[in-house]
């Protein structure tokens, strides 16, 4: 009996997991983006860099009679075969000492076939100045702020298969549709009611966390300041919401935030990014007064002098609670070039809503050469001319599929290398991007770090080039299913390299 007890306790000792070790984050196989130390145990000689989206097109410009200065928070979806535009319509009047309104609010739609050329509808249903020959499609309650959604719930029903959350001082109704055209009430009171709401307040049904999320605007007092800030809570059927709670930006400055922009990342759906409007309030100063556009300014802070010298511009955050952010201080967008006239509060607000569009390839089209097979891109619209009626308008901005951040090593040389993680698939792919003279490298190790056989550095061929996909091979091949389920870490050494995102097919 002794020499048993003895035995198992020998036994239990070999398969106890040493003090202080963490149980391998079990990544399956979903796409991981390099926006978070969530997999990364250690660096030497790499940098994560936040990317920054690139300036086309101007998509759409507010110059109708319902429209104006004063239209705002946009959102963007792709429904099926059609790209979905929604915004405030509205125009300021500016009187000194007095900011008014031109007409009501109201909400306006635009649709698209590629998400580059947008088309305002006449639709007919609600008449402005006595015509109803408009893309109005709302002109009741929550038309401040009127923020649609799909709802992928898979319990929601075919005649709500649109929602979407408005309103202002009250508190966010809930509003339903079944072609994203005629909207109407849920109910009549509002659900949500302990914030501000005086921006875009964004709700959508979180597939990862199996709940309705909604993120708003409300105020936080600090060092016995009150800054604008955002909240968050959570719904089983939109109709009953959880007290709201303040989002947490750990090691981030105080800033204060206006829009969120909150979404699920639709390829990798565990991970929740934000795109908020960073308000930054400027003293009025000999600079700011000569500070394009200078008529413009001079006029706006007759009205409402904060308008005249606060800004705003763009920032990128990412969660995997849904609560507790990531918040970069770098600006993901900013205003540009004073010649631009965008260095006045009101512009650089990112829409709501990420969409794939083709990629423009004439820029590397070859002579000769009818199409280039390249890669689709992210595409995100951000207001500018503010104040401007005939100039109010969304530009849009592309972005690498994955490329808001990546691990990144100059020409010098360095390398990352993950957690234990347990995975799931036959083959591993990266995301990257090198120079000509630039190679990405990978190692699979064991737990405690020692490199496999077969699948070490020195196994690993250099890789090379730009791509979406790229899958990695050692000398013997790529097929990595023998280490599925086990416990391993990888190992990159990049050289003036960039990798987005990982994940195994």
């Amino acid at each position: 009996m002794a020499v048993s007890i003895c035995i198992l306790s020998m036994l239990m000792a070999l398969i106890t997991v040493p003090a202080g070790a963490a149980e391998p984050i079990d990544i399956g196989s979903r796409l991981e983006l390099m926006v978070d130390d969530h997999l990364i145990e250690s660096t030497e000689g790499v940098e994560r860099r936040l990317h920054h989206p690139t300036p086309r097109e101007v998509a759409i410009v507010h110059d109708a009679p319902w429209e104006g200065g004063a239209c705002a928070y946009h959102t963007v979806f792709r429904d099926g075969e059609l790209y979905r535009m929604y915004y405030r319509g509205h125009r300021f009047t500016m009187a000194p000492g007095k900011l008014g309104s031109a007409h009501r609010e109201v909400v306006c739609c635009a649709v698209s076939e590629d998400g580059v050329d947008w088309v305002k509808p006449d639709l007919g249903l609600i008449a402005f100045d006595g015509s109803a020959k408009n893309n109005i499609i709302w002109d009741g309650v929550g038309c401040h702020n009127f923020t649609p959604f799909i709802d992928t719930n898979p319990e929601c029903a075919p005649d709500a298969k649109y929602k979407a959350l408005g309103g202002l001082g009250d508190g966010l109704y809930v509003f339903k549709s079944s072609d994203a055209i005629h909207w109407s009430l849920i109910a009549e009171k509002p659900v949500i009611t302990k914030g501000a709401f005086d921006s875009q307040n964004v709700g959508f049904w979180d597939a990862a966390r199996g709940r309705y999320a909604a993120y708003f605007r409300t105020f936080t007092n600090v060092d016995g300041k009150r800054i604008r800030s955002i909240a968050m809570t959570t719904s089983p059927d939109l109709a009953k919401w959880t007290p709201p709670v303040p989002l947490t930006y750990p090691g981030a400055a105080i800033e204060q935030l206006y829009t969120n922009q909150v979404i699920p990342y639709y390829r990798a759906p565990h991970i929740l990014l934000g795109f908020p409007t960073r308000y930054v309030e400027r003293p009025l100063t000999e600079h700011a007064k000569n500070l394009d556009p200078t008529d413009l300014r001079a006029r706006v802070l007759k009205a409402i002098p904060r308008g005249g010298t606060d800004l705003t511009d763009g920032l990128f955050m990412t969660s995997r609670d849904g609560v507790t952010f990531h918040r970069w201080g770098e600006a993901f967008l900013r205003p540009g070039l004073q010649q631009n006239g965008n260095w006045m509060y009101g512009n650089m607000y990112q829409n709501w809503g990420l969409v794939e569009t083709r990629c423009d390839a004439s820029g590397y089209r070859l002579p000769g050469v009818e199409r280039l097979d390249m890669p689709n891109e992210l595409s995100i619209y951000v207001s500018e001319g503010a104040w401007r009626d005939d100039v109010n308008c969304m530009r849009r901005y592309t972005l690498r599929i994955d490329g808001f951040v990546s691990m990144h090593a100059s020409a010098h040389g360095g390398e990352f290398t993950t957690k234990p993680i347990r995975f799931s698939g036959a083959k591993l792919v990266i995301n990257y991007a090198t120079s000509a003279a630039g190679s990405v490298r990978v190692e699979i190790q064991d737990a405690q770090g020692t490199p496999v056989e077969g699948f070490s550095l020195n196994d690993c061929p250099e890789i090379y080039g730009d791509t979406i996909e790229q899958t990695v091979a050692w000398k013997s091949g790529s097929d990595v299913s023998a280490l599925a389920s086990q416990a391993v870490r990888l190992r990159f050494v990049l050289r003036d390299a960039d990798v987005y995102a990982l994940r195994f097919h």
